[in-house]
């Protein structure tokens, strides 16, 4: 193939080959990751009207360099004299799609822009501009050029007035940057390799030989397309070579990670769960689900599959339809009320799904001994991974691309809603067809779909509002209340927390000015106590009735308890700041490992059961339906009822204060057992 250099042309305010490299700006990601986002989102672009599938599949193998370079005009002997042998290469071939349609001999900027082959081979920042297409940078395809050493190679065949037609090219770019250049003389480190016209040594063109692209496919075992088949397959080879963007090796590498195929398949699962082989998408969005493929191996649900994509694209299915497809799913709209959406009160600004899910329910115990949530979809903090209760959404627009999975961030609440050892997943899914208010349609987003794409970063890995909009910050703040009134709403059936702050006199005496932190955030006030009591629509609920230090770092605290009937609840210490309250287990992981909590429970004194006396320590309680217990670190309380009706105890809580310098608060949580109503 002839060399083509790109013209350095000091004037023309033109990118040099390390700009575009560096042009995505995403190093979070696994460069594995961008490549599989990017392609996937390319295919399903182009795929073609009233396709059901849209066919992907991902080629992972080995090439005889000396074969390859001898292709590459001006850059041959540098090839064959650094990689000499076998080297790998991956290829990314769609079928059911357009290919790189239009006119390659264009001469002015117009035709060029209009040409996906001209945009795709020698435009950066070229978007796409179908309704409803994933891209609008034009700069995912750099990460093709960082997984190998600069070359990518395109082969395309598409249909034409005349009938079809296959092209072939490729393309280079590296950093001037760099020590190893393949073209050192080349200012800018971009170039072609194609074809030249007789006198005309200006425009490059595609090689358009069927047998000469047959060789040149040969090398990579590589068939052409056949019969009626369009689609574009793009060749990335010498991997990991890339001096600029070297591999690093992890030693606390996760499997997939440890291997390229491997790594493919879990990335195609974490982005493209929600089109992936997914039936309710095509039917609900009247396109074609993606079926894809690595080295000849497709994805079939619950057999090849990860248990967390199963269960994310179940999520998504049931905000897409608005309807749960899983009885352990709740699905609720998301309505703004307004500055938004066209009718708030009836078109909502989306749906969020979410479900609440333990080690069993994700296979992570044996024997299949699978990962948590947390680590399939790329998070590697060990403290996280091993408390296992983080709040993890994900969210997508209508191509079908995950643009994140949000932990424990804003589109969830920041307080511990869920139960320990359990993580929340949730999917939220936009209304994209809902039309905007005229406002946000003057400057030019008819819808939210529109609106959203917009506001993606080049990468498509967040969503930014637009300054003076403010949609996806309140969407964020009207889903995270959702979830947390589902939970704090559903106390009668699923585990609460009720808290009440101590007595004004105790925190007089032993805490902190007034106006430190924040007192409970129960609302109501019992005007004899003046103590927060909290509201009474919670399985068990706890006041504090008064307080009475006994010394410096001693305080006995009466308390009033209300058990539900065949429960299990554990009363607790926490630590009242300005942002929430924490309990031990945070202070420990998150806080101070080595600092000690500051309050510790030093016994309770149980006065009376339903109004019958008892005045005993809780160890020498003896009641065959109810049971006491405390944990050796003196960090909380339990108790056990298997009555048939909810009791009332009082009591008395001794309290050691280890310093003054955080406020204090009891709180209970509770659960009912199962099997009972």
């Amino acid at each position: 193939m002839k060399l083509k250099n790109a013209v350095n042309d000091v004037q023309s305010m033109s990118q040099d080959g390390d700009a575009i490299l560096r042009s995505l700006q995403n190093k979070s990601l696994p460069v594995i990751d961008l490549l599989v986002r990017e392609s996937l989102q390319n295919s399903l672009d182009a795929t073609l009207i009233g396709k059901k599938e849209t066919k992907v599949d991902f080629l992972i193998g080995k090439f005889n360099s000396p074969n390859l370079a001898n292709h590459f005009e001006g850059i041959t002997q540098r090839l064959t004299s650094r990689f000499d042998g076998t080297e790998e290469f991956i290829a990314i071939k769609d079928r059911n799609t357009s290919g790189l349609t239009g006119d390659y001999r264009a001469n002015d900027a117009r035709t060029a822009n209009k040409s996906n082959f001209f945009k795709l081979v020698f435009g950066i920042g070229k978007n796409q501009e179908a309704e409803g297409a994933g891209g609008s940078w034009g700069l995912g395809k750099t990460s093709y050029f960082r997984l190998g050493i600069g070359i990518v190679i395109y082969y395309t065949r598409v249909e034409t007035e005349n009938g079809f037609e296959e092209r072939l090219i490729a393309s280079l770019i590296e950093s001037p940057k760099q020590k190893n250049r393949l073209l050192p003389a080349n200012g800018r480190g971009i170039a072609w390799w194609g074809d030249f016209e007789e006198n005309n040594l200006s425009q490059l063109l595609p090689i358009t030989d069927g047998e000469e692209i047959s060789k040149f496919l040969e090398i990579f075992n590589i068939e052409r397309y056949k019969d009626d088949e369009t689609g574009t397959t793009i060749i990335v080879p010498y991997l990991g070579r890339n001096e600029m963007f070297a591999e690093v090796k992890d030693e606390e590498a996760y499997p997939w990670e440890q291997s390229r195929e491997d790594a493919v398949k879990i990335a195609v699962q974490r982005w493209y769960i929600p089109r992936l082989m997914n039936e309710n998408y095509s039917a609900y969005h009247e396109t074609s689900l993606l079926n894809c493929t690595v080295n000849g191996k497709g994805f079939v649900k619950g057999y090849n599959t990860e248990p967390t994509f199963d269960v994310f694209q179940d999520l998504y299915s049931s905000a897409l339809i608005g309807k749960a497809i899983n009885k352990d799913i709740e699905v609720k709209p998301v309505f703004l009320k307004r500055n938004s959406m066209k009718e708030p009160s009836k078109n909502p600004v989306g749906n969020i799904a979410f479900i609440e899910v333990n080690k069993v329910d994700m296979q992570m115990i044996s024997p299949n001994n699978k990962f948590s949530p947390l680590e399939y979809i790329g998070v590697k903090d060990e403290q996280k991974i091993e408390l296992n209760n983080s709040k993890i959404i994900a969210y997508s627009r209508k191509p079908g691309m995950i643009v994140e999975y949000n932990v424990d961030g804003e589109w969830s609440p920041k307080s511990n809603i869920q139960k320990e050892n359990h993580n929340l997943l949730g999917f939220f899914v936009p209304n994209s067809n809902g039309e905007l208010i005229d406002k946000i349609q003057e400057i030019g987003y008819k819808n939210l779909e529109q609106y959203l794409r917009a506001t993606e970063n080049a990468d498509h890995a967040n969503w930014i509002d637009e300054d003076g909009i403010r949609i996806i910050q309140r969407i964020h703040e009207y889903t995270s209340k959702i979830i947390n009134d589902h939970f704090v709403g559903e106390t009668e059936e699923k585990q609460t927390s009720a808290t009440s702050g101590l007595s004004r006199k105790f925190g007089k005496l032993l805490l902190p000015p007034k106006n430190y932190g924040k007192t409970s955030s129960r609302k109501g006030t019992d005007p004899k106590n003046k103590i927060n009591v909290g509201k009474r629509n919670r399985i068990s609920d706890i006041r504090v009735l008064s307080s009475n230090p006994i010394s410096e770092n001693i305080v006995d605290v009466d308390f009033n308890v209300s058990i539900q009937k065949k429960s299990a609840n554990r009363i607790f210490l926490q630590i009242l700041t300005q942002e929430k309250k924490i309990e031990k287990k945070e202070w420990k992981e998150k806080i101070s490992e080595h600092q000690e909590f500051p309050f510790e429970i030093e016994n309770l004194f149980i006065n009376t059961v339903e109004g019958k006396k008892y005045d005993v320590y809780y160890e020498e309680f003896k009641d065959p339906e109810i049971s006491f217990e405390q944990l050796g670190d003196k960090s909380e309380i339990r108790i056990y009822s298997n009555t048939l009706n909810p009791i009332v105890i009082e009591g008395k809580l001794t309290l050691k204060i280890k310093t003054s310098d955080f406020i204090p608060n009891i709180a209970i949580s509770s659960e009912i057992k199962q099997g009972d109503e």
